[in-house]
């Protein structure tokens, strides 16, 4: 088995964007960059460092999953046969990073390793904080859903009944134009509210 040989390649410009959609590939390789998937296309084995993070789109408002490099400009590739000519007429490799005998400069495996660590935990990072974000969101999404219901429903209902069952009891009496935004407070409720403890679910608010 031929051991790990990692060099670090000069990417061009705007190829360390991330690639195009495409369905046909693994969930693994969803967000990968244009200079991964040239090279993964052509059998080589490639690591470009990078993290994540969420940015809105500044026409949609639409929040996107973004990733980027680390190193920006450069990323490493195994070459266990030192084919270094058919990495080199890869779409995006510019050349090599160079060492002090002017030939392409290996990194042992433990700056890889350190490199891969590294990208791990900001990743582990970026999952909590993102999280967190979602929580924050789904709470206070809750709160408003539940506000609106009380301006609807009738006052005087009994503090152990939750505002859910509530609104189900009394939806049959209410207009029908009234009756749909109930049902669609109740439906979006639902589903913000699914994973959460039942007792804490049927809680009154």
């Amino acid at each position: 088995m031929n051991r790990s040989r990692w060099y670090a390649i000069r990417t061009a410009p705007g190829y360390q964007r991330m690639a195009a959609v495409d369905e046909r590939l693994p969930e693994s390789r969803r967000m990968e960059s244009i200079i991964e998937r040239n090279c993964r296309k052509d059998g080589f084995d490639i690591f470009m460092p990078s993290f994540y993070t969420e940015l809105r789109h500044h026409r949609t408002k639409q929040i996107l999953q973004k990733r980027f490099p680390f190193l920006v400009g450069y990323a490493f590739v195994n070459l266990p046969r030192l084919n270094f000519e058919e990495l080199r007429r890869v779409d995006g490799v510019v050349c090599f990073l160079r060492g002090a005998n002017y030939g392409p400069l290996e990194f042992p495996d433990g700056t890889i390793e350190a490199l891969y660590f590294a990208e791990h935990e900001r990743r582990q990072a970026f999952l909590y904080e993102q999280h967190c974000r979602r929580e924050s969101w789904r709470q206070e999404r809750v709160h408003h859903l539940r506000g609106q219901l009380r301006k609807i429903l009738p006052k005087g209902r009994k503090a152990r009944v939750s505002m859910v069952d509530q609104a189900e009891m009394a939806i049959d009496s209410l207009s029908p134009q009234i009756k749909e935004r109930v049902q669609k407070i109740i439906s979006e409720l639902n589903g913000l509210t699914g994973d959460v403890e039942v007792e804490n679910l049927r809680q009154a608010v």
